[in-house]
């Protein structure tokens, strides 16, 4: 077992193999304190002599050097508190802006929704408050069969939703909302299947994937329910505005 000693310079070393200390025979110096960052000190007079066998147990007489630990908590200063106080005030101002910018936002385009509905309304309806009828889409398989939709002037919007202007309740393969829809254009006379959301519609047994004219008796299938167009406003059979 090896038998450490110091000597008065402060070094350590095996007094079985020296006679006296190797480190103070080469010229070294008295062992100097070293001082760590973060407040721990290796002062070597803070030290206790025990003695270690090969086999890591201590017994007392030999020295190993314990260190001091010492601690401190930073506070952050007032005036970093201060900045950091005026910044979230700050971001909190901003908030508050942008969540009345979006208000604002969201009421004008509601009014103006509304201004240009009430325009479309002025225009397709009569002065005694009837929309005119262009034409029909009558359910001949489905579970609507035997039902009719009327059809006016503008877009019709076709779905499951009870919004829309042709409600389809009991197909589930219908999208809720504009599945697809049948558009009257006033100048030309002339009605046309549009496609809109929905995957499953077919014009006279094709797939839909591009406006198509509509005519007096063209099949159409939504979902899983087939309709058959009847116009009311084809050739010369068109409406007409009180003034014309």
């Amino acid at each position: 077992m090896s038998r450490l000693v110091k000597c008065e310079n402060g070094h350590f070393y095996d007094a079985d193999k020296y006679a006296k200390c190797p480190n103070c025979s080469r010229g070294a110096g008295p062992k100097k304190d070293v001082v760590m960052e973060g407040g721990i000190s290796t002062d070597l007079d803070d030290v206790k002599t025990v003695a270690m066998n090969i086999r890591g147990n201590i017994k007392s007489g030999r020295s190993v050097r314990i260190p001091k630990v010492s601690g401190r908590t930073i506070k952050p200063s007032n005036e970093i508190l201060d900045r950091e106080e005026q910044r979230m005030r700050e971001l909190q101002e901003k908030i508050r802006d942008h969540k009345d910018s979006l208000k604002e936002q969201v009421t004008l385009a509601k009014e103006s929704y509304e201004i240009d509905n009430d325009k479309t309304v002025a225009v397709h309806v009569f002065e005694n408050g009837i929309e005119p009828v262009i034409g029909w889409l009558v359910c001949v398989n489905g579970e609507e069969k035997g039902r009719d939709y009327r059809l006016i002037r503008g877009r019709n919007r076709i779905g499951r939703d009870s919004g829309m202007d042709v409600t389809i309740r009991k197909d589930q393969k219908v999208t809720r909302e504009e599945h697809c829809s049948v558009v009257y254009d006033e100048k030309s006379n002339l009605t046309f299947l549009v496609p809109g959301n929905g995957t499953l519609t077919y014009y006279k047994g094709e797939m839909l994937r591009q406006p198509q004219q509509l005519c007096s008796g063209d099949a159409v299938e939504i979902g899983e329910t087939k309709f058959i167009f009847i116009s009311f406003c084809e050739g010369e059979r068109v409406w007409k505005n009180e003034e014309e």
